[in-house]
């Protein structure tokens, strides 16, 4: 079977297909109409005879009264009469209206078909014929007027020059359809070519061609334009990932190696082997923290997976657990709150983000860590020790992957840093 691979090849056909049931749908629509106007000419040839016809049977009549034919009461008619009247009748037609025959019920020669046939026009078409079926007024027969058709008009004879003409002009059509189609379809497959083209390079530029436009190739442009940058974005958020894995898991690698290599060293002492296993734990929750924030920060995100969060029963939660993972500090955090704070955000995220910075803050403070809770705005603000004042960079995570998070969330973070202090500003969007 024939097959169409290209789309400007489908149009063509399919526009050919449509011209030629279109011609088709035409020439019998024209044939149609055609015998619907030979039909109406014979039925209004049919009733202007009849008019005649009665015309021509007055004057008959009038004729056989001045000749002493017919007899003296002419209330009542002989059916001789009415055949002589009839005779002369159609005698008189014969020679006026040759394809016109007339045919009454008193007739034995009428044809049968006929005799079953209301008042009224009719056609039948196994004769070819256009019929007349009424009643003179004073006579006790039916009058049947029928107009044959077949010698009266020559468009059976000119059917064949007919199908010629409309054939010539039907191929005309499909020619002159067949060049719009190629032209029409090149210039409507030229937009998705070129789309198609720039999808099929490595590194498409991005918005792609067409987009500006209102129709269906536009919306298929800016399609595929969102799919390849949620490509690039989850490509981009896999070599993250890696980099950040790398990076921030050599740290606590590291730490559970050299612990390892200290427990199995026989003249540790029980106190240098709990430090040990005591560091081994840390960096073993450390990992588990980092895994847990990659994965969220490599997943691409959902509009509706962030949820209502109270910010203080969020703080004092990571608190607890950071109080319970450090039972020997020697300070507890100060927190100040001065109203819950209801934001939109997403659970894991964001217990991650104020986990992270209430831990950066106890590891690098001296003394005091102050946590300030206000409408939309979570303040976490320590002084600095003296051998961190200056190496310190108060992120255990790195500023790039806190950036991330803040990115995530639709938040914004800013950091006010001196010698002595320093304060970060976590700012929640409506």
């Amino acid at each position: 079977m024939f097959k169409l691979k290209k789309f400007n090849h489908v149009l063509t056909a399919t526009f050919l297909v449509y011209t030629g049931l279109l011609c088709a749908l035409y020439a019998y629509l024209l044939f149609r109409a055609v015998h619907e106007i030979e039909d109406q000419a014979a039925q209004i040839y049919l009733q202007n005879a009849h008019a005649e016809v009665l015309k021509e049977l007055s004057l008959i009549e009038h004729r056989f009264i001045s000749q002493d034919i017919q007899v003296e009461n002419t209330d009542n008619v002989s059916p001789l009469s009415d055949a002589k009247l009839i005779a002369a009748l159609i005698q008189h037609f014969k020679q006026n209206r040759p394809q016109l025959n007339i045919y009454t019920s008193l007739a034995v020669d009428i044809p049968a078909y006929l005799t079953s046939l209301p008042l009224g026009l009719h056609e039948y078409l196994p004769e070819n014929a256009q019929i007349l079926v009424s009643s003179l007024p004073g006579k006790n027969f039916t009058l049947y007027l029928v107009y044959d058709e077949t010698n009266a008009s020559n468009l059976d004879e000119s059917i064949p020059k007919l199908i010629v003409a409309l054939s010539s002009v039907a191929l005309l059509i499909c020619l002159l359809g067949f060049m719009v189609s190629i032209l029409l379809g090149r210039k409507i497959a030229k937009p998705l070519k070129q789309l198609a083209q720039e999808v099929d390079k490595s590194e498409p530029l991005l918005p792609l061609v067409g987009h500006q436009r209102t129709d269906e190739i536009g919306t298929l442009s800016r399609n595929f334009t969102a799919s390849i940058e949620r490509s690039k974005q989850f490509l981009t958020r896999e070599k993250q990932f890696s980099r950040h894995v790398s990076h921030e898991l050599r740290t606590p690698v590291a730490i559970i190696s050299n612990c390892i290599s200290l427990l199995k060293l026989e003249s540790a002492s029980d106190a240098a082997k709990d430090t040990a296993l005591n560091r081994i734990d840390r960096a073993t929750s450390s990992m588990s923290n980092l895994i847990e924030t990659f994965l969220l920060l490599g997943r691409e995100q959902e509009t509706n997976s962030k949820i209502l969060i109270n910010l203080r029963d969020a703080v004092f939660s990571e608190l607890e657990k950071i109080d319970l993972s450090d039972k020997g500090r020697a300070f507890k955090p100060k927190v100040l709150i001065c109203h819950d704070g209801i934001v939109q955000s997403e659970t894991a995220l964001l217990g991650i983000l104020i986990n992270n910075l209430l831990r950066n803050a106890l590891a690098y403070s001296a003394s005091v860590v102050r946590i300030t809770l206000s409408h939309k705005k979570l303040i976490i603000d320590n002084d600095i020790a003296e051998l961190d004042s200056i190496s310190s960079s108060g992120f255990g995570y790195g500023t790039e992957i806190i950036t991330r998070i803040t990115e995530s969330l639709c938040c914004q973070v800013k950091v006010d840093k001196n010698d002595k202090r320093y304060r970060v500003s976590v700012h929640f969007s409506d």
